[in-house]
């Protein structure tokens, strides 16, 4: 050891002679000059970081004589090669003299490096304080450099969730993954920090954090992470980082990559083929045999299926083991094919030999298009619902004969055409039909096949239709009226929904009890838009008239296909009502007073509207109305604001003109008193056998008025009310005549104005008669009308020549005339019972 740095010494003290040689030498004065080793300010095995170094140190004149001397400095790396030579000038020492030095050294390398001091000229000999040079080593540190290694040192190693390695070199759906890689720090200062991890696989994101890394100086550090991510298909892709105290640090201290992540464990399948087609002619049955291998790291369990011009052949489950084969059996009509077979039901490697295929080559028909190289499609527009129909022409092109077919898919239900038989070298079409069973856009995909022979050029394709919804049709009955002769019309409407004309059975005719009878059936051609029909059923014996429609070969939509309608019945009923309450409740002479008077109708529903006049038991005519709208109901009211008449009981009789009819009703109200104040004592005994006497007066009247016949009278608006002769002084009756119709009537002889006729309502004068000496009759306007014949009732049943006749009420023995035309039915005033006239005539005969 010692001698090999004698030896070095020796070297470096020859080489620092050797750059001394060369500089010019002065002249010995004599002096003693020397370095002072303790003063070297440049200590052995120093470290410094700057690129510069400076250091001082004392050189001692130990003669006492003046001398001049020069300082060269010399770098040198560890094996002694100069990095750079430089030499000091040191102004003249005088005797004994010290003098202090600095040097200087720039672009001082990284790492070790040996610095040498020499004196030239005056010099002197060592001492164990003194010398003529001095050597120091010194070492310039690097800066922090910390840094990630290449991405080339990132390792991902597939594990189990326990941490154990799987054994495969690469990742794989399903695993679990290890990270590994370096942080490697460059420089001479130790590093302290954080390092993280960020992954992302498919969507799943995971961060992983060490807060505690350190790193000592020309140092690294193996980091090792195990994120709790199952691995799924796709890519991994990772990202590093650094952080901590790196402000001044250089390096790399972001590094990212990926990683691809395979499938999971999958079977590898091979199909492999044989065959007797060696053996069979066109058209024969041709057995096919598949086996099926797996070669791959899981179990198939899944279908094996196979296609001949996209027709399916075969679809079979079978399960083949890892390492194992399995065998299936395909019988085929022989004929031209490429028969092409594949997996399905469970994912298999990409390294599957899949699809295989099989070539079947043989003479056969060979079909090819004889026109359009697609199907002409008819029946359009098309509706939900309607049928496409499509035709091909082809030609068999080949050396036998066969068959050939065309059909269509649609929504994945498949429509086949009939098989056409071509021979050899004919042509012939294939035709089709396929049900479209919903609205909007729909593809339909044609296709051509054959049993014993091939299709050449195009075989298949798609077609796109705009699918329209359903037409509906709406049926109406309107307007339904028996006529004069009894016979029912109607008219009815048919409307059919925009789009194509379509055929329809249309039916009409009537319901009775449980049972449908149809007149008419017919089958018609409906265009878009409204059919009316005028129908005629004559008489029919039913309650409802009926319309239905049925679709002709087409799929028709909704709404209702059948429609119903009443048939009228003869005629429509018409009566009224008084209310029995007035308001006020007692009125008093010239009172206003409020009178409601209800309609009612039944039958045919009528919305005709009537006069009415309200007169009194005078035939002072109180008010002069019309009925108010029916509001398609069979009931309505009105109320009349009368001014009362005198007397305690007040009779009002209605007459209302309707539809050609008069109806009457008649109604007695009980008016109230006034007081009359008086300054004498109230006889009370008297008044109460007054008026005991008068309620038995009151009731006599009113039972003998509600039995008298009630008469239909019209008073004009413009007639007054009569007056009484002052010459007659009884109510004796007498007979006069309409001067219209000849109608008989009874009139007070002493009465004296307008008389109405209830026949004809024409309106005459009548004057009073003298008086006579008959027996008085009681006081009252009496008129015969057509519904009560009170005058020779119990002697005639028809009067003369007036085209009517008299019938009984079968409740009350009222009597009423009638046209001797009508057998409808017949409301009885006085009770308002209804019957039928027959039944009236019976009772007076």
């Amino acid at each position: 050891m010692r001698d090999g740095k004698r030896r070095k010494s020796v070297t470096s003290f020859l080489v620092l002679v050797l750059l001394l040689m060369p500089l010019p030498s002065a002249q010995a004065q004599g002096g003693n000059v020397l370095i002072e080793t303790a003063s070297v300010g440049l200590e052995n095995y120093s470290t410094q970081l700057g690129s510069s170094l400076n250091f001082t140190f004392e050189v001692h004149e130990l003669s006492g004589q003046s001398s001049n001397v020069s300082a060269v400095v010399v770098l040198q790396s560890p094996e002694g090669v100069v990095l750079s030579n430089s030499t000091m000038s040191v102004p003249t020492l005088s005797g004994l003299e010290e003098a202090n030095l600095t040097a200087t050294i720039n672009g001082l390398p990284f790492g070790f490096s040996r610095v040498t001091v020499a004196l030239t000229g005056d010099v002197g000999e060592n001492t164990s304080s003194h010398a003529t040079s001095f050597t120091r080593v010194i070492q310039r540190l690097r800066p922090l450099n910390v840094s990630f290694g290449g991405s080339s040192s990132v390792f991902a190693d597939a594990v189990h969730e326990n941490g154990t390695l799987v054994g495969n070199t690469t990742l794989s759906d399903g695993d679990f993954v290890r990270f590994e890689f370096p942080v490697i720090n460059h420089g001479d200062v130790n590093w302290s920090g954080h390092v993280s991890l960020h992954l992302v696989n498919e969507g799943t994101q995971t961060n992983l954090t060490n807060f505690n890394v350190s790193v000592n100086a020309s140092d690294s550090v193996q980091m090792v992470f195990f994120p709790n991510l199952t691995l799924v298909e796709g890519n991994l892709s990772w990202e590093l980082n650094l952080s901590g105290n790196l402000s001044s640090a250089g390096g790399v201290h972001a590094l990212s990559g990926s990683f691809s992540v395979g499938p999971p464990p999958l079977p590898m399948l091979s199909i492999a083929f044989t065959s007797n087609v060696e053996d069979v002619a066109s058209g024969d049955d041709l057995t096919v045999v598949l086996t099926v291998w797996n070669n791959g790291t899981d179990d198939f369990n899944g279908r094996i299926v196979c296609f001949d011009d996209g027709v399916q052949r075969l679809n079979e489950s079978v399960e083949v083991l890892v390492g194992e084969n399995q065998t299936t059996n395909l019988i085929l009509t022989a004929k031209p094919m490429l028969l092409e077979c594949d997996a399905d039901g469970q994912r298999v490697s990409q390294t599957s030999v899949l699809p295989s295929s099989l070539l079947i080559d043989l003479p056969s028909a060979v079909f090819e298009a004889a026109g359009s190289p697609s199907p002409s499609f008819s029946g359009g527009p098309w509706h939900n619902g309607d049928h496409l129909h499509g035709n091909m022409l082809l030609r068999n092109t080949g050396a036998l004969e066969g068959k050939v077919r065309l059909g269509f898919t649609i929504d994945n239900i498949a429509y086949s055409g009939n098989w056409v038989n071509l021979a050899e070298g004919a042509a012939g079409e294939v035709s089709a039909m396929a049900p479209f069973l919903e609205e909007g856009e729909t593809e339909v995909l044609w296709w051509l096949e054959s049993e014993d022979g091939l299709v050449e050029g195009i075989s298949s394709g798609v077609a796109s239709f705009s699918i329209a919804p359903k037409q509906s049709v709406t049926l109406t009955i309107t307007d339904v009226q028996r006529s004069n002769d009894g016979s029912v019309e109607a008219f009815l409407t048919v409307k059919l929904d925009e789009g194509r004309a379509r055929e329809v059975l249309l039916r009409t005719g009537y319901e009775t009890g449980d049972s449908t009878v149809f007149l008419r059936e017919q089958v018609v051609m409906l265009e878009p838009g409204i059919l009316n029909q005028s129908l005629s059923f004559g008489e029919i014996n039913g309650e409802q008239l009926i319309a239905s429609v049925t679709a002709v070969d087409w799929s028709i939509g909704p709404g209702r296909l059948t429609v119903t309608s009443t048939v009228p019945s003869e005629m429509t009923e018409f009566w009224m009502m008084f209310d029995p309450v007035t308001e006020p409740l007692r009125p008093l002479e010239g009172d206003l007073v409020t009178v409601k008077v209800t309609f009612h109708q039944s039958g045919p529903q009528s919305e005709q509207r009537g006069e009415l006049w309200l007169v009194d038991a005078y035939g002072s005519l109180l008010v002069q109305t019309t009925s108010p709208a029916w509001g398609g109901s069979g009931e309505t009211s009105v109320t009349l604001d009368v001014t009362w008449p005198k007397g305690s009981t007040v009779a009002l009789r209605a007459v209302w003109s309707i539809d050609g009819e008069s109806v009457t009703e008649e109604v007695s109200y009980i008016s109230g008193q006034n007081v009359v104040e008086s300054e004498f004592e109230w006889p009370i005994g008297a008044m109460a056998w007054g008026l005991a006497l008068g309620a038995a007066l009151v009731l006599g009247a009113r039972l003998r008025f509600r039995s008298e016949p009630s008469t239909k009278i019209k008073k004009s608006s413009s007639s007054s009310s009569p007056t009484p002769s002052p010459a007659a002084t009884n109510d004796e009756k007498r007979e006069i005549s309409c001067p219209s119709c000849d109608r008989r009537l009874r009139v007070p002889v002493a009465y004296s104005g307008s008389v109405g006729c209830p026949d004809c309502s024409t309106k005459f004068p009548v004057s009073a008669e003298p008086a006579t000496s008959e027996s008085p009759e009681p006081s009252s306007v009496e008129a015969a009308s057509e519904e009560v014949g009170e005058e020779d009732k119990p002697t005639a049943k028809k009067e003369k020549n007036d085209g009517k006749v008299e019938l009984g009420c079968p409740d009350c023995d009222q009597t009423l005339r009638i046209p001797a035309s009508y057998r409808g039915s017949v409301r009885c005033p006085a009770c308002t019972k209804i019957f039928k006239a027959d039944e009236g005539m019976s009772l007076i005969e």
